[in-house]
């Protein structure tokens, strides 16, 4: 899903990237994640700076805020 900010720059975030979001949002850490996804923590620690750098954003939960108010996730 392709979504706007302010300054015009289109955004996209990966199927991934959603995901790791929700699982965040529900209050999963990475190692939780990972098990979750089967995945390595580095892995997810890599997708979640992608997250934070697409989204210009400093931490996770300002990006599952920004994820929010933009109606990327529920």
């Amino acid at each position: 899903m392709l979504f706007e900010l302010t300054f015009g720059t289109d955004i996209q975030l990966t199927p991934l990237e959603k995901e790791m979001l929700l699982l965040a949002n529900e209050g999963m850490f990475s190692k939780e994640i990972s098990e979750k996804l089967n995945i390595s923590v580095h892995t997810v620690n890599r997708h979640r700076q992608n997250i934070l750098e697409k989204l210009q954003v400093g931490n996770i939960v300002e990006a599952i805020a920004f994820a929010k108010r933009m109606r990327v996730i529920g």
